[in-house]
């Protein structure tokens, strides 16, 4: 019987002690055993252990920008409201009406004054306060009974979610270590302006890798390859490439802006941001390297560079002069990940008149269709009895240093909410 059989016709507690020791003999500086991929008990587990803990982006609150204006965001078991108050700030709740827990929205997102349960009709106001609970007993305690909140921040107009109920301000210490490079984009000021999602078949940790290093760049990805000169460099060495960098390195201080790359080891939310040119008459990131849309924020011409980050495991930006493209993974089970991407382009910028959208599109939606079959593949060979951990190159060390950071997070108890 192999690891993963083992596992899932255990006991709870019997399977746990299972994956402890799978935890400990993993190879340091090699891919996870085949059962990490399929194993719905671990999936479980990764969520209270690694995912839960976690700062996960959601959307851009441009999509919620009048009082009660609302989204739902679905992750793993958990279903959570994001709304505009009567006092124009953002909350989050948890979608469970205190009565017997049915969802209260069943809706993906619209506007509303309250929110109605379906089931018995108990109201809820947009802060979340219970206003009507019809025949109840006379010692009901209606304050008692609001909306379960969720921790939620915004970040440049990004909007993030934490499903611990305390003890995660590990959000102040990632917005002081990313603002520096991301004010000078003004992200506050950007809309989306198209979203499409690209069903993944495969586990989401095998996304995570996927975006972590770019050994594939070449071989799978020709168009990225093309626009993005550091990819040639990084695989044969450019003396031109790195004396580009340095002059723009130079030139951003000489601005006083962010240049290189910064990594910031935070135990449950580690998260790194570089910024670097594109390559030499690139000024933004398309087909060739001409504007996508209005400049954005305090930028006054093009320096051709791009901002890049990842918030955390499952969170991805990528932020030139002129847009700003988002990524969200969203685990649905072993083998399937939701992933959503964002343009963003300035607030009053029209299609047709200041870009146009397959133009604005065009990168990042030809990589992430290739991703997606790269990592499907990925996961049907991983599925394979032949299949066993094999060695990172060079190249992936940011992968290498994800996964021992999973597996790290994932032998500690249970985040208690």
């Amino acid at each position: 019987m192999n690891s993963l059989n083992t596992i899932e016709n255990k006991s709870s507690a019997t399977a746990r002690s299972d994956i402890d020791g799978l935890i400990r003999r993993q190879k340091s500086g090699c891919t996870l055993e085949q059962v990490f991929y399929r194993s719905s008990e671990i999936h479980q587990l990764e969520f209270q252990r690694v995912l839960s803990p976690q700062w996960l982006y959601v959307d851009h609150e441009s999509e919620l920008p009048e009082p009660g204006d609302f989204l739902t965001y679905e992750i793993g078991e958990e279903s959570i409201i994001i709304v505009r108050g009567s006092d124009r700030q953002l909350r989050a709740f948890f979608n469970v009406c205190r009565h017997r827990g049915s969802q209260i929205c069943l809706e993906k997102s619209g506007n509303t004054r309250r929110f109605v349960c379906p089931y018995h009709a108990w109201a809820y106001d947009l802060e979340g306060n219970l206003l009507s609970a019809r025949h109840m007993a006379d010692d009901f305690e209606q304050s008692q009974h609001g909306l379960h909140r969720c921790q939620v921040e915004v970040l440049e107009g990004l909007v993030f979610i934490s499903l611990a109920s305390r003890g995660n301000a590990e959000f102040d210490q990632i917005r002081h270590n990313l603002l520096p490079y991301l004010k000078p984009h003004g992200l506050t000021q950007t809309k989306v302006v198209h979203r499409e999602v690209y069903p993944t078949h495969a586990n989401w940790k095998l996304a995570v890798e996927n975006f972590r290093e770019c050994y594939h760049c070449m071989p799978a990805h020709p168009e990225y390859t093309r626009v993005n000169d550091y990819v040639r460099a990084g695989e044969r060495g450019s003396k031109a490439y790195q004396a580009m960098a340095e002059q723009f390195a130079e030139a951003a201080r000489r601005k006083g802006r962010k240049s290189g790359v910064e990594y910031f080891p935070l135990p449950a939310q580690p998260h790194q941001i570089w910024r670097h040119p594109i390559q030499e008459g690139y000024k933004t990131l398309t087909r060739d390297g001409s504007p996508a849309g209005p400049l954005l924020g305090e930028f006054e011409e093009y320096d051709g560079a791009e901002t890049a980050s990842f918030m955390g495991a499952l969170s991805y930006l990528y932020a030139t002069n002129d847009h700003a493209t988002t990524f969200r993974f969203t685990p649905k089970s072993p083998e399937l990940t939701e992933v959503v991407v964002s343009w963003l382009v300035r607030e009053d910028a029209k299609e047709g008149v200041d870009y146009d959208l397959d133009h604005l599109r065009w990168m990042w939606d030809v990589t992430t269709i290739q991703d997606t079959k790269i990592i499907n593949d990925n996961q049907k060979g991983v599925n394979s009895s032949r299949y066993s951990s094999g060695p990172y190159s060079e190249h992936e060390l940011s992968t290498a240093n994800f996964i021992a950071w999973y597996l790290w997070r994932l032998s500690m108890p249970s985040f208690r909410r």
